[in-house]
């Protein structure tokens, strides 16, 4: 089924595009035009890796952030990275959003391989989910553009030890997890904080079943081993594909949006629901 007649022009447009310059703008379309909302949520399952790291959940299980206030918490991360995709890495928000990151980061017990383990999540679980669930993959000089992007971050945050390509982000995500993957308890509170957080999100039937839709989503089983989750169900993972499926047949058909699915200020959910500044985001905000 060929898609609608603009998504196919808006892609041949974005494909004329160098990744070796326009590496902001590429990326920045993709997220926020092309597959927003699957770009969402892989940002959220990159969000969960490092509770699958024992050693990772401990430091953000002792800082109480994430369990004082689970969902600004949530929020305010997702409203961090937009402001840098939108703005740029060197925009006058995007420098300061980067400062508060590198605050929130500068923590007793971070080691390096962490950051680095971190970046690469950013870089290849969102596109590995908009590979799986948008109405198309994502192309080659995307996942350049996304590589360079998260490259030029890693550098503004002191992150020495960077991928050199979006392959070599893939190696370096599935090295650093074959090694440092499991279960903790730490781990386990964290993920069913934020379970909690989005459980009222959820049709009503749905709701007793988040812990196994979110395993499906996160479509691997040594990670939601790793978060304590339930072995992804072949149910449930059928339930997600044809769903999926039925999205993506439909998105195919309709015009591409014209709206972005963030700009700076926007209101923000229950949070934020009339917009928010740009010193109300981070832990030392609240």
């Amino acid at each position: 089924m060929r898609p609608h007649p603009d998504r196919v022009r808006r892609t041949a447009n974005l494909s004329r595009l160098d990744p070796g310059t326009d590496w902001h703008e590429i990326y920045r379309r993709l997220v926020l035009w092309e597959l927003p909302a699957e770009a969402r949520f892989g940002f959220q399952l990159a969000f969960y890796r490092p509770f699958a790291v024992p050693r990772m959940a401990t430091i953000l299980h002792r800082s109480g952030h994430f369990r004082r206030d689970t969902t600004r918490r949530a929020y305010d991360t997702g409203l961090v990275m937009h402001e840098i995709i939108w703005g740029g890495v060197d925009s006058d928000r995007g420098r300061r959003m980067v400062k508060l990151m590198n605050a929130v980061h500068r923590r007793p017990g971070i080691r390096p391989e962490d950051m680095s383990y971190v970046l690469n999540a950013l870089i290849v679980v969102p596109t590995r989910f908009m590979d799986r669930h948008g109405w198309r993959k994502v192309t080659a000089g995307e996942r350049a553009a996304t590589w360079r992007f998260y490259d030029v971050l890693g550098e503004r945050m002191g992150i020495a030890n960077r991928p050199t390509s979006y392959d070599d982000a893939v190696k370096q995500l599935d090295r650093f997890e074959a090694a440092h993957l499991a279960p903790s308890p730490e781990g386990a509170d964290l993920t069913a904080a934020v379970l909690a957080a989005v459980r009222d999100r959820l049709p009503a039937p749905a709701r007793p079943f988040g812990p196994a839709i979110t395993s499906a989503l996160v479509d691997d089983p040594r990670v939601s081993w790793a978060l304590s989750l339930p072995a992804p169900s072949p149910a449930f993972r059928q339930l997600v594909d044809v769903g999926s499926t039925a999205r993506r047949t439909v998105e195919q058909l309709l015009p591409p949006t014209t709206r972005p699915s963030f700009w700076p200020g926007m209101p923000a959910g229950a949070i934020y629901p009339t917009g928010y500044q740009l010193h109300q985001l981070g832990p030392q905000a609240h």
